[in-house]
C-alpha cells in the first residue's frame, strides 16, 4: 500500500531533524578537535540543546547523537527557525573561544598538542609571539572564528546533512 501525503511529510521532517542533529554531533566533534586542549575540560565539554524544547546530554569527545537533544518530529517543530543550539558549557567558553580578554595561570603540561610557546600578548589566549616567555597555546589564535568563517563550519554541516538522509531516524 502507497503511503499517505500526511506520512510522507513526517519522513521528510524526521529526515531533516535527523540531518540538524548529525549537524551538530559533526560540529561538537571538529570544534574540540579544533579548539585548546590543556586539561580536556573545555574539549569535553560542547552540548547541543533543542531551545524551549530538549537539553543534550552532558558527555565528552568523541561525541555521538546520544549527545544531541532530540527533536520532535511535528510540523511546528520542523518549523522552528532554530532547530539546535551548539555551546561549549564551561564558564570560560568566551576566553578560550578567543573572543574575550582572559588571566591565565599555567599549570602544569597541556593535554593537547602545544601550537606555539612563548610570551602572551593583551591577555588573549592564543596570541603569543614566539620567543621568551614560558606561555603556551594548543590552538591558534582564532581559531574558533576561523573555523565559522573559513569554511569548517559548512563542511560539517554537509557531512551532517549527508549522514542525516542516510541513516535511519534515531
Amino acid at each position: 500500500m502507497a503511503k499517505s501525503l500526511s506520512q510522507i511529510n513526517r519522513d521528510v521532517r524526521r529526515k531533516i531533524q535527523s540531518a540538524a542533529r548529525h549537524s551538530a554531533v559533526e560540529i561538537m566533534n571538529d570544534l574540540a578537535e579544533a579548539g585548546p586542549n590543556w586539561r580536556g575540560r573545555f574539549k569535553n565539554s560542547w552540548v547541543a540543546d533543542a531551545p524551549g524544547s530538549a537539553i543534550g546530554s552532558k558527555s565528552s569527545y568523541p561525541y555521538s547523537i546520544r549527545n544531541v537533544a532530540k527533536l520532535k518530529d511535528t510540523v511546528a517543530a520542523a518549523n522552528q527557525e532554530i532547530k539546535l543550539r551548539v555551546y561549549n558549557a564551561t564558564n570560560y567558553a568566551l576566553i578560550a573561544q578567543d573572543l574575550v580578554e582572559g588571566r591565565f595561570i599555567k599549570v602544569g603540561r597541556p593535554k593537547g598538542k602545544v601550537v606555539k610557546e612563548g610570551e602572551r600578548q593583551e591577555n588573549i589566549r592564543g596570541n603569543i609571539e614566539v620567543g621568551d616567555g614560558n606561555n603556551e597555546s594548543t590552538a591558534s589564535l582564532d581559531w574558533f572564528m576561523n573555523y565559522l568563517d573559513g569554511g569548517g563550519l559548512l563542511k560539517s554541516l554537509e557531512s551532517g546533512v549527508r549522514i542525516g538522509f542516510k541513516r535511519g531516524v534515531e
